[in-house]
């Protein structure tokens, strides 16, 4: 078994690397873990990486996946303006997300990961934990310095990796199943993040880590990686234990259903402006970037249904079947299995918190929305007990805490009573800490619970993070430490101990994280009770009325198109 020695040097399966020390931590950056998906491997599987002779120096991270940012900025909005054919609807996150999220250094030459390794640790054992970036399938990248691995690894002792994968057209819209021409191209980013798992497994242990005793971890679209592999019985030799944060099934980088990755598909040749999938192994990126837009925007904010163009199909052996009704409905086989799932009070607010219902909406335009899927008469049920929960909310709140529950708690809750039946561990928290930035209107909001657990809170660092403008840095520090060893403890061994039992569906046991940190059994109980009696208690229950929503509206929109004699986009 091989080593790190003493300058940093370690040898993997493909050539010496050797990485530089930081911040109480030996880190290497760029390694890569498959081949470059560029030329003739554009939309193709991901193969090993090339062996290399010599010392690789792992000093710097590989480019992010191909993303929009500031070089490519004013080539993709110029082909938007030129194909946007009148779309309704806006970006599904706040506006300060293009700075802080903006990755300039990306390429599709992207299959790399960073490694953390804790500089006073032992040479072997170590608890390892892959945690795969957020960013709807978007943006982003696994070296996205605002959640850098290197206070964890030190504070946790542990190893950090965090891999990229092809994003965009690239990695998640489904050309193969159009027909011969890119026969490999379905769910190519479920494929990369698989990639990546297998060679941490492989690899870890020159690094010191433990390949017995990996954690796989991720933030929303990050959460849905580790769905996938969670449902995916060839990744379960990889893995120990999964951590999923802002889990939802139902928003637009997660997994849908074959006839809509078919449409999506077919729209990008439409706005494209081209008949063979096969052109599409030379196109520019800008112009896949510049449809993603489009697609992206493509509804109304107020249309309530499930539009995923950059998710994950239910197709052939990598996603056999939706992960979220099957860990909510099915047994789960793998062995030794612990689970922590985490989200946050109020992510609706970071999502459409910037829509006009939401942000000033009265009670009848809620009613509006909340009727295409609960009815008339269960949309004022819904409301009226939604109010007696929060009556200090104004209406468009209101519909923020019915949605925020809907898609995302409510398929988390479902998970944890599946697994908890089967005498599987499972620890829920909610991210529940107010911030005060932007006037704080986002509130507890989605990837807000990020600077906590990768203790990543310098001024630096928030300064990047409106929302945490004007946050008590005291408070923040206190409560990132005591949340911080939780979740630690929990990548660790499992087991974060009587400061966060497992969750049961008898006491519904959820973690309170906020300005304390506390069990809290029954938090979300009387929620849960409204979706049950009005009959969408189940993710499949709101799968179908989302979908069935989805596709009238497709269909909508082509009518339109035919009636003026254009066509439908």
């Amino acid at each position: 078994m091989h080593r790190m020695n003493a300058q940093g040097l370690v040898r993997v399966t493909s050539g010496l690397l050797r990485g530089t020390s930081e911040e109480g931590v030996v880190v290497y950056r760029g390694v890569p873990f498959a081949a470059p998906p560029v030329g003739p491997l554009r939309f193709r599987s991901p193969l090993p990486p090339e062996r290399w002779s010599g010392v690789r120096e792992a000093d710097r991270s590989g480019p992010a996946s191909y993303q929009f940012n500031c070089v490519n900025r004013s080539a993709v909005e110029r082909i938007v303006r030129e194909i946007d054919p009148g779309v309704p609807g806006i970006m599904a996150w706040p506006d300060y997300t293009n700075a802080t999220y903006r990755h300039n250094h990306a390429a599709e030459d992207c299959l790399y990961l960073d490694i953390w390794v804790p500089e006073s640790a032992p040479r072997a054992g170590l608890p390892v934990y892959v945690y795969y970036h957020g960013g709807a399938n978007a943006v982003s990248s696994g070296s996205f310095q605002l959640e850098r691995g290197a206070n964890l690894a030190r504070a946790a002792n542990m190893i950090v990796v965090r891999p990229n994968y092809r994003m965009g057209a690239l990695g998640w819209v489904h050309f193969g199943l159009l027909g011969g021409a890119l026969p490999e191209a379905v769910n190519l980013g479920v494929q990369d993040q698989f990639a990546a798992l297998r060679w941490v497994h492989e690899n870890i242990a020159a690094f010191g880590g433990d390949p017995a005793n990996i954690a796989i971890g991720g933030e929303s679209a990050g959460a849905t990686a580790v769905s996938h592999l969670l449902t995916s019985p060839k990744a379960h030799p990889y893995f120990r234990r999964a951590v999923l944060q802002s889990l939802s099934p139902f928003n637009p980088w997660c997994t849908q259903q074959r006839p809509e990755a078919v449409t999506v598909a077919r729209m990008y040749l439409d706005l494209l402006r081209i008949d063979d999938p096969a052109r599409l192994q030379d196109i520019e990126p800008d112009r896949l970037l510049a449809v993603q837009n489009v697609l992206t925007r493509y509804f109304d904010p107020d249309l309530h249904l499930a539009w995923r163009p950059l998710g994950a199909v239910v197709a052939g052996d990598w996603v056999p079947q939706s992960p979220a009704l099957h860990l909510s409905e099915n047994p789960v086989t793998k062995p030794d299995l612990g689970v922590a799932i985490g989200f946050a009070k109020d992510e609706w607010q970071f999502f459409r918190g910037h829509s006009r219902t939401v942000s000033r909406g009265s009670r009848r335009d809620v009613l509006g929305v909340l009727a295409q899927v609960f009815g008339t008469d269960g949309a004022e049920e819904v409301y009226r007990r939604f109010h007696e929960l929060h009556p200090g909310h104004a209406p468009g709140l209101l519909l923020s805490d019915i949605m925020s529950f809907e898609f995302f708690k409510l398929s988390s809750l479902a998970i944890a009573r599946n697994l908890s039946t089967q005498r599987i561990p499972v620890h829920l928290f909610q991210f529940s800490y107010d911030l005060p930035g932007l006037g704080g209107r986002l509130r507890a909001v989605h990837t807000g619970d990020i600077p906590f657990l990768f203790r990543n809170h310098s001024e630096r660092d928030l300064a990047r993070w409106p929302a945490f403008d004007g946050a008590d840095r005291e408070e923040i520090r206190r409560v990132s430490g005591w949340m911080g060893e939780l979740y630690a403890s929990f990548i660790r061994s499992g087991d974060p101990g009587d400061g966060w039992p497992r969750f049961h569906a008898e006491d519904q046991n959820v973690l309170w994280f906020g300005r304390s940190v506390e069990p809290r059994p029954g938090l979300l109980k009387r929620e849960w009770d409204v979706f049950q009696e009005r009959g969408f208690g189940t993710v499949r229950s709101v799968e179908k009325a989302l979908v069935d929503n989805v596709r009238a509206a497709l269909a909508d929109r082509a009518g339109a198109a035919q009636g003026s004699g254009g066509v439908a986009r």
